[in-house]
């Protein structure tokens, strides 16, 4: 008997505001241990992917400054098929990168390094870095890739490295052969 898949939903209003609000309960706790105040941190439910959450730092060029933008992502769907699962671990995982970021700099700590890691305990939080769900029945990202080759074999081009060679912004190389690669059209 084939046996179709669920398609997941994505969470409700109220599902989101729930994990908004745990999210800045989150972000009060760290205040208040380490007796300190935040800049307010964007909470958004656009990340899709195999990934359930995201702290994600991005450069805003302003007229005459840049400024970062700091966020939290979820990932509605994978939230809203182990939602009490991403509750109890996701919010605080993520919450906790936005603490050691604004706390000591991202660029002067390892990701789920020590500092990371105090704070998970401080939430009382499983540190455990990543998460191992099944995904059946969510939409997940496929990225095309492209057939290039060298003097030796076939290499498969993501996207991403595809425009940035068409774009002439870089040339690959196979770790092989050490030829450059060409794109094999149709």
């Amino acid at each position: 008997m084939n046996q179709q898949t669920q398609i997941i939903q994505p969470l409700t209003g109220k599902q989101q505001q729930h994990v908004i609000d745990k999210t800045h309960s989150y972000i009060h706790k760290a205040e208040q241990l380490l007796d300190t105040r935040l800049k307010p941190v964007e909470v958004v439910f656009n990340l899709k992917g195999r990934a359930a959450g995201m702290y994600r730092i991005s450069a805003q060029k302003k007229r005459f400054f840049s400024s970062a933008k700091r966020e939290i992502r979820y990932n509605t769907f994978i939230f809203s098929k182990y939602f009490e699962d991403n509750v109890a671990t996701t919010i605080p995982h993520e919450v906790a990168h936005y603490i050691t970021d604004m706390i000591y700099g991202l660029k002067n700590i390892k990701p789920h390094g020590a500092e990371w890691k105090s704070i998970m305990s401080a939430f009382e939080a499983d540190a455990s870095v990543t998460a191992d769900y099944d995904l059946s029945g969510i939409p997940l990202k496929k990225q095309t890739r492209y057939t290039y080759n060298c003097d030796c074999r076939e290499h498969q081009i993501s996207a991403v490295r595809h425009n940035r060679i068409l774009n002439s912004q870089h040339r690959y190389y196979c770790k092989v052969c050490k030829q450059g690669l060409q794109y094999k059209q149709g």
